[in-house]
C-alpha cells in the first residue's frame, strides 16, 4: 500500500465519523429533562453544563466531547488530504481555513453558552464563518481534480449560506436556521470521507488481487 493510499483511507476514516456528530446531537437531545425543540433550540442547548427549570442537559459530556471529537477530526482529514490540492497558496489556505473551523468546533464543546454568551461567540463565530469560504474555495479549485467533491461542496456551501439568511429573516426558528448553517460541513466531510475511504480500499484491493495473479503466473 503507498503512503497516499493510506493518507487517503486514515483521512476518510476520521471524516467518516462526522456520522457520528449527527448521532450524538439526536441522543443528547432526548436525554433532556424536558422536551427539547429542534426548531427553537440553538445546538449549543444541548451542551449547557448547568441545570434550569427550562434548560437541562444530562448528557452534555457527550456533546461537548463530540464538538471536540469533530473539531480534531476536521483538522486531522483536511491535512491529510491537502496533498490533492496544488501546493502553493491554494493549498495553505484551505488547510488553515478548515484548522480555523475545526478549533472553533473544538472550543464550542469547550466553552458552553452557560459560561457566557461573549466568550462562547467567540469560540463559535470562526468557524460559523470560516466553514463556508471552505466549501466555497473546494467548490472552485477542486472543479478540474475532482468533479463530484467540488459539487457536492458547492451544495453545501449554499446550503449553508441560505442557513444564514434564514437564521436573519426568521430567529424564531433559530434551531432550524442554525442546523441549514452549520450541518452542511459534517455532511460534506462524512460523504466525502467514505467515499475517499471506499474507493482507495477497492483500489488497493484490485492492486493486491493483480499482484497475486501475476505472481501466480
Amino acid at each position: 500500500m503507498t503512503s497516499q493510499n493510506s493518507r487517503n483511507i486514515a483521512a476518510g476514516a476520521a471524516w467518516s465519523l462526522a456520522f457520528a456528530y449527527l448521532a450524538a446531537e439526536i441522543v443528547t437531545a432526548y436525554a433532556w429533562k424536558t422536551t427539547y425543540s429542534f426548531q427553537h433550540r440553538t445546538i449549543s442547548d444541548l451542551g449547557v453544563t448547568d441545570c434550569t427549570p427550562e434548560l437541562c442537559s444530562p448528557l452534555h459530556p457527550l456533546m461537548n466531547a463530540t464538538f471536540v471529537t469533530l473539531g480534531v477530526l476536521t483538522i486531522f482529514g483536511a491535512v491529510l488530504f491537502s496533498v490533492a490540492i496544488p501546493h502553493g497558496y491554494r493549498r495553505r489556505l484551505i488547510v488553515s481555513l478548515a484548522v480555523l473551523t475545526g478549533l472553533s468546533t473544538a472550543a464550542t464543546g469547550l466553552v458552553p453558552s452557560n459560561y457566557g454568551i461573549v466568550p462562547h461567540m467567540l469560540a463559535v463565530l470562526p468557524g460559523f464563518i470560516a466553514r463556508h469560504i471552505l466549501l466555497i474555495l473546494v467548490a472552485i479549485w477542486m472543479w478540474q481534480q475532482h468533479r463530484l467533491v467540488a459539487i457536492l461542496a458547492a451544495l453545501c456551501a449554499l446550503s449553508g449560506l441560505s442557513g444564514i439568511i434564514l437564521l436573519v429573516a426568521t430567529p424564531v426558528h433559530i434551531g432550524i436556521s442554525e442546523r441549514i448553517v452549520l450541518y452542511p460541513l459534517p455532511v460534506f466531510m462524512a460523504f466525502t470521507g467514505t467515499a475517499i475511504m471506499t474507493a482507495t480500499l477497492v483500489k488497493v484491493r484490485s492492486q493486491r488481487r493483480a499482484l497475486r495473479h501475476r505472481d501466480a503466473d
